[in-house]
């Protein structure tokens, strides 16, 4: 037996999780109280263990060793009660409970004392919560706190959905160094008019002013202005430009512009923005690839599952994926209580569809396929589809099977791909005399993100 297996001795123990979650916010045994003052000028007292900060943080540990030995309590006047609550969380729960209206200051607090799993948690938890309308916030904070998996991702969703993440108040509210590092993306799925409008709404929310002049957008934006590529704007919008926004340009610029337009080597001096794409599609990495089988056995059931004319097996993940492509279990005839081949092809239509929370459908592909007679059918799409965390996503084949046409694998309904992803499948037909969930669909292949 290696070093690393466990032995015949170890088992599992729930005291430590226990103790820790009756002393969380408990004054029984609390040995350190932190201070918040309220807006009425009151103080309430959130109660500590010195023993499990100082196990967890070595910050916290220095402290209590220092500047806080004779104190028994300290004024925290850089985050709110409900912010420190959620911290403190990582010091004796082993399952903790995170909010959007918190995660940031929960990340600074993890950052100032050190609580480095406090910080991934964190992280991951906007890896799961993330959208359209906070992805903005998710980016900030990406970049504050160098977590590059989270960069990354806010900056796929930033290129898939430039407009509606343009609209969101989250971008309006955004710090100017998030803006920043927005207007550096090297592709939108918009036009650079589009970005120039964006920064203008950007700027009447920062400046708190409807009519805006050169002045007020370039204090605002400051070198920003230059960020944006404006000879990849059309000489009839951008002719529109100035006048719209009270003259926003000087001579110079002007000029400059009108080469940058006319001659693709002309070398700017005040335009440093550089020409973007429209984004083209999800690049995955093979290496990244996970291959999720619903299949439980390559043996078929003694209960066929026959093949309705639409076929529906709708899934979700808790992580953010790349959908690259699918497969089909192999169709057969089943008669005179044997599985036989099919004679000819099955001809489907294939669909990928989000529905949403309000039951509204969006296609995102559509395509045709032969089911295969003596083999899987694997439908691969021609641009990855992203996954987003806890939304309901359907694949549909729509076909006219012969009689008596079925599959005989069993599915599983949930798939533990990887220690952190899990993909389930909902809704499933399960037939009444085995219980175990049947259908077209064997199985998808995932990138991570």
């Amino acid at each position: 037996m290696s070093a690393a297996s466990p032995t015949a001795n170890e088992l599992v123990s729930g005291v430590y999780a226990t103790i820790g979650a009756k002393l969380y916010l408990n004054e029984r045994n609390a040995d350190f109280h932190f201070m918040f003052e309220s807006s009425d000028g009151q103080y309430e007292r959130v109660p500590a263990h010195k023993l499990l900060l100082t196990t967890v943080s070595d910050v916290f540990e220095t402290m209590f060793n220092g500047s806080w030995l004779e104190m028994h309590e300290v004024e925290i006047v850089d985050a709110p009660i409900a912010s420190f609550k959620e911290f403190l969380q990582f010091f004796y729960l082993g399952r903790v409970k995170l909010t959007m209206d918190n995660v940031a200051k929960v990340m600074y607090l993890a950052n100032k004392y050190n609580v480095t799993e406090c910080l991934a948690l964190c992280t991951k938890f906007l890896r799961r919560t993330i959208t359209n309308d906070n992805v903005c916030l998710a980016y900030g904070l990406a970049i504050l706190h160098e977590q590059s998996d989270l960069k990354r991702l806010c900056e796929l969703m930033i290129a898939i959905h430039t407009k509606a993440v343009f609209s969101s108040e989250n971008f309006l509210e955004c710090d100017k160094k998030t803006l920043g590092h927005i207007l550096k993306l090297d592709s939108f799925s918009c036009s650079e008019a589009d970005v120039f409008e964006a920064c203008m709404a950007w700027v009447r929310n920062a400046s708190e002013e409807e009519n805006l002049t050169k002045e007020i957008v370039k204090t605002h934006l400051g070198e920003l202005f230059y960020a944006i590529y404006y000879p990849s704007i059309s000489i009839e919008v951008f002719a529109n430009l100035d006048p719209s926004y009270g003259g926003l340009f000087t001579l110079d610029e002007y000029r400059e512009i009108v080469q940058l337009i006319g001659n693709k080597n002309f070398q700017a001096k005040l335009f440093n923005g550089t020409r973007r794409q429209r984004f083209k599609g999800i690049v995955c990495d093979k290496a990244l690839e996970i291959d999720c089988t619903r299949a439980i056995a390559n043996k078929y059931s003694f209960v066929p599952y026959y093949i309705k004319n639409i076929e529906t097996t709708r899934f979700s993940t808790n992580e953010p994926l790349a959908l690259t492509s699918f497969y089909c279990t192999k169709t057969m005839i089943y008669q005179n209580g044997t599985y036989e081949n099919l004679k000819e092809k099955l001809p489907s239509e294939v669909s990928v569809v989000y529905v949403s929370a309000t039951g509204k459908e969006f296609v995102l592909h559509n395509s045709t396929t032969n089911l295969k007679l003596d083999d899987i059918s694997r439908i691969s799409l021609a641009k990855p589809i992203l996954i987003k965390p806890g939304l309901m996503y359907e694949i549909r084949f729509k076909q006219t099977p012969p009689n008596n046409c079925c599959t005989g694998i069993q599915m599983k309904t949930e798939i533990q791909l990887e220690p952190d992803v899990t993909v389930q499948f909902h809704n499933d037909p399960i037939p009444e005399n085995d219980g175990i969930a049947r259908g077209l669909l064997r199985g998808l292949v995932l990138n991570r993100i």
